[in-house]
């Protein structure tokens, strides 16, 4: 079995776990730029508030995921249900105070919120060409 620790000693998972919302907050700030260009400033700054706000909820989740993780069973049963379920209801706030005051700028959020996606693609094709074989 490989190991998985860069030559620092830190674990690889580590070091994609904190890269991943710097790539998304860049990632949406070039989206943002181009959605300024393409469109006007106020596109641009939904789509840079959608990256902001998918960077935090990851960093967010992160932290929580690791404190739920070093729990015992029970506690952490309750206090990750209670966690999620806020999670859940603070991102659909923002959706619905995006939708009920900005109803014309919803696809620019959504695009830089989503781009998330593109950041956890990229991460997961790079780690999978270090790969020197797929089965074992």
């Amino acid at each position: 079995m490989e190991n998985n620790t860069q030559s620092n000693g830190v674990p690889l998972e580590e070091k994609i776990l904190k890269r991943i919302p710097k790539e998304v907050f860049i990632l949406s700030l070039f989206m943002a730029i181009a959605a300024t260009l393409l469109f006007d400033i106020g596109m641009g700054l939904f789509v840079l508030a959608g990256g902001v706000l998918a960077a935090i909820n990851f960093i967010w989740l992160n932290q929580t995921l690791t404190k739920i993780l070093h729990r015992e069973k029970r506690n952490a049963l309750k206090t990750s249900g209670l966690l999620f379920g806020l999670r859940l209801v603070l991102i659909l706030a923002v959706f619905f105070i995006i939708i009920f005051f900005f109803s014309n700028k919803i696809i620019a959020f959504a695009a830089g919120f989503s781009s998330i996606i593109v950041v956890l693609l990229f991460e997961a094709l790079t780690v999978m060409s270090k790969l020197k074989t797929w089965k074992n």
